[in-house]
């Protein structure tokens, strides 16, 4: 009879180590609050509008910035204030720097693998707002500006604009500016992309 109850016991001590198999039962201490932190990044991020993206290709790095404020930030200081590095992390071997706001970096030293909106738009985990997207990417001393997700993610695979408004000299910097449009925007002007534009530089 002891022996019986002995094993009866090693059982249900296995049972709560290792969590039940069956689905939707428990999973295991580790697995459970894994899964909540999970779901709590899941939460979060449904409550982000993606409508705001900068990709910026300097120096051997690629800054990547989310937040219109931080990209101001930047644009006067050369630096993102919060920010996710990856040494070596760019497609040929560019220093990754993705930028954080302050309520993204308090989620991600709470939630183990929690991404900010930078890092997820850049790396695929979700898609530009498909009503309101605003978006620039500078690369060899131009500014590509972008009002459709699918255009800049288009752009990213073959680094050409074949349909475009060619502005020269039109940037902050006197960069050449190119307002990629597509195929059936191909025959009108960009004017609210443009407004965009120079508003968020001040120009007239």
């Amino acid at each position: 009879m002891y022996k019986m109850l002995r094993i009866g016991a090693i059982a249900v001590a296995m049972v709560a180590t290792t969590g039940c198999a069956v689905k939707g039962g428990w999973m295991g201490t580790d697995a459970e609050r894994t899964y909540e932190q999970q779901l709590a990044a899941a939460r979060l991020d449904e409550q982000l509008v993606h409508d705001r993206y900068w990709e910026i290709h300097r120096d051997g790095r690629i800054q990547v910035i989310a937040d219109a404020e931080d990209y101001e930030l930047f644009r006067q200081t050369g630096e993102i204030p919060l920010v996710v590095t990856r040494i070596g992390g760019g497609p040929n071997g560019e220093t990754l720097r993705f930028g954080l706001t302050r309520k993204e970096a308090k989620t991600m030293a709470k939630i183990v693998g929690y991404k900010g909106s930078a890092q997820r738009l850049y790396e695929g985990d979700v898609e530009g707002d498909a009503n309101d997207f605003y978006g620039e990417i500078h690369r060899d001393g131009r500014i590509y500006v972008f009002n459709d997700w699918a255009d800049l993610q288009a752009y990213k695979q073959t680094h050409e604009a074949a349909y475009a408004v060619t502005r020269i000299g039109a940037g902050p910097e006197r960069e050449t500016v190119v307002f990629v449009l597509n195929k059936s925007s191909a025959s009108t002007v960009p004017a609210q992309t443009i407004g965009n534009f120079k508003t968020i530089y001040a120009l007239n």
